[in-house]
């Protein structure tokens, strides 16, 4: 059963989204009321997956979030913000410190429960991950890091996925459709332009070892020892 923490400091709100959970699919859900508390819960268990809201009493979600992205143990545990706040700003803020997907409120308890399970099919479509080391590009799947030689790179998310599907795959092509698919839950269609931003920015940082990233046709993209 996918284990979820509800973070949310509003009681008439913390029972809508147990309720929406509860009805729509099947979820074993640990709750916590402010930042604090979550870490707590955290420590006690961890779960498949966190929905946290971003106006908590005790500090700001985005700084849970960070903190989350932060620590080795955490780190891989997708996020999704479930917050009023509704502006463009808030929702890049959001995905750029390591959040997985961004809701506002209040939605839909269907549409919930299916971006829970899109984000859920997401990371399970990378598949097991392995550390890479090889020709001056060193990979941590657990830390979430990359090195080029010998120098860390500092990463979003979604260049840090990007990147480990690519080179979980080296030597494959990598469709554009099977990673809009995969890291944003969109067709190539609709990521086109996001795909275009992140390997252009993922390709600026790693330098002279972004030619180890083949562009093949229009389809998509091959990552070569």
């Amino acid at each position: 059963m996918t284990k979820v923490l509800i973070v949310e400091d509003e009681p008439a709100q913390m029972e809508l989204t147990k309720k929406a959970l509860v009805e729509h699919g099947a979820f074993q859900l640990a709750f916590g009321q402010n930042g604090q508390e979550a870490f707590r819960r955290l420590n006690e268990e961890v779960p498949d997956l966190i929905l946290l809201d971003l106006g908590l009493p005790d500090c700001d979600g985005l700084d849970v979030c960070r903190r989350l992205k932060e620590e080795e143990r955490f780190r891989w545990i997708p996020v999704i913000m479930l917050t009023g706040r509704s502006t463009v700003v808030d929702k890049i803020t959001g995905l750029e410190v390591g959040a997985d997907d961004y809701l506002t409120k209040p939605c839909d308890p269907g549409e919930l429960v299916a971006r829970i399970r899109a984000v859920l099919r997401r990371k399970q479509a990378l598949g097991p991950v392995t550390d890479y080391d090889k020709a001056g590009l060193k990979i941590s799947a657990d830390r979430r890091q990359v090195w080029v030689n010998g120098t860390a790179l500092a990463m979003t998310p979604k260049e840090f996925d990007l990147l480990l599907m690519l080179v979980s795959k080296r030597g494959a092509l990598v469709t554009r459709e099977e990673i809009g698919q995969v890291i944003w839950g969109k067709s190539a269609e609709e990521s086109a332009r996001t795909l275009d931003t992140h390997l252009w920015r993922l390709r600026s940082k790693l330098g002279e070892l972004a030619e180890r990233i083949e562009t093949v046709g229009k389809n998509g993209y091959r990552f070569s020892d």
